[in-house]
């Protein structure tokens, strides 16, 4: 039978949808959003929810209040179930909600041993039919605040989740039969527990720009960074189409050329004005200020000269880090490349994560200590505290 699509544009028709979607014991979601490409900020553009029978397409750029469906997601009695969900989570914790009594087949799949792979290409291999990954055409760059949405948009929307409960049943199968039941479940439990809020919003001042700056650029260039975003944050547009960041920059290192603001290119026509001039010579003049009260000189570096004490703590945390890398995970690795299969070995011990693990900012899951604890003993070798400690 083939779905129905619902395009969901008005209060009555919304509150509906959440009338029906509440008494559903699992719903299937993706979100289609913006994130500093077309306006300021991290925004919703829209939301998919299929129950099985009909897929709403909710249009949260109406005068719906989208807040009103966050209970249905965060009500424990109905199964969220999606695929590669970390950035759509990060923007749920963004937005308020907190979903859970979640079902990620992106990670399913990786337990299961298959490499990192597009939706379409998952479904393809699962779902044991190439049309899956011909003949759709990729909306995921497009325009998503354009109003009307085009068809091909919606199309490509509601197919994000129309394939997902086939995909789930042959997923949740695979995953019964290679015992990994309770593996799925604890990564599943790390995953709504995890720290949503990194990444949410952009970081604009970062060691890399740091790094090329001496101390006196970097106090100019923090103020023009921050009036950048709320210059951005005023019309409504990502920053880089108000204003170059080679623009500020510029200006940092050579501040006199505030002069030339009118004729600069990089900025924003709204803002190439003698008044925006005038505002950003005023954050020069401060910055100057405080370079002159905190007697900073030409060349002091941005980032302070690390103590003898502190360069040799880095350097010991780094032979560490090298010593059980190389003496226990690498050889462990190896082993459960072979029991478990590549793709699997890989998705828990990257290079990221076993430095981690090291560091004791990550910990391992009750399963993946078990592996780990396995291997080791099959190499006779002595096991870390570190591993000893899970989440």
């Amino acid at each position: 039978m083939k779905p129905n699509i619902l395009y969901i544009d008005n209060k009555e028709s919304f509150e509906e949808a959440i009338s029906i979607l509440s008494t559903k014991k699992e719903i299937f979601i993706d979100l289609e959003f913006d994130k500093n490409h077309f306006r300021y900020g991290f925004n919703l553009c829209l939301m998919q929810i299929f129950d099985g029978e009909t897929c709403y397409l909710i249009d949260p750029l109406t005068d719906i209040e989208v807040e009103h469906i966050f209970p249905i997601l965060e009500d424990e009695n109905i199964q969220i179930i999606c695929f590669s969900f970390n950035e759509d989570m990060r923007l749920f914790h963004h937005l308020g909600a907190r979903p859970n009594n979640i079902l990620d087949l992106g990670i399913a799949t990786r337990l299961l041993d298959y490499d990192t792979l597009s939706l379409n290409n998952t479904l393809s291999i699962i779902l044991e039919d190439e049309s899956y990954a011909e003949g759709k055409s990729s909306q995921q760059k497009s325009n998503w605040f354009q109003r009307p949405l085009t068809e091909q948009q919606c199309m490509y929307a509601a197919e994000d989740v129309l394939y997902l409960p086939a995909l789930t049943s042959k997923l949740k199968e695979r995953i019964r039969k290679a015992g990994k039941e309770e593996w799925l479940a604890q990564e599943m439990i790390a995953f709504e527990n995890h720290d949503w809020s990194n990444g949410a919003i952009a970081e604009y001042l970062t060691k890399k720009d740091q790094k090329l700056l001496s101390l006196r650029e970097w106090i100019r260039f923090e103020k023009l960074m921050d009036y950048r975003e709320q210059l951005a944050e005023s019309l409504n547009r990502p920053t880089y189409k108000v204003l170059d960041k080679k623009v500020v920059l510029e200006l940092a290192t050579s501040p006199k050329k505030i002069s030339q603001w009118t004729s600069l290119k990089g900025i924003h026509p709204k803002f190439r004005t003698e008044e925006t001039q005038s505002h950003v010579q005023k954050l020069i003049n401060e910055a100057e200020q405080e370079i002159a009260e905190n007697k900073i000189t030409m060349g002091q570096p941005s980032i302070g000269l690390l103590s003898r004490e502190e360069k040799q703590e880095i350097s010991q945390r780094r032979q560490r880090q090298q010593y059980f890398k190389e003496s226990f995970f690498l050889p462990v690795k190896e082993v459960i490349k072979e029991e478990y299969g590549e793709n699997l070995s890989n998705y828990f011990l990257s290079n990221r994560k076993i430095s981690d693990f090291i560091n004791k900012d990550l910990f391992l899951l009750p399963y993946q200590q078990q592996i780990i604890i396995n291997a080791a003993k099959q190499l006779n070798l002595q096991i870390p505290p570190f591993v000893n400690e899970i989440s």
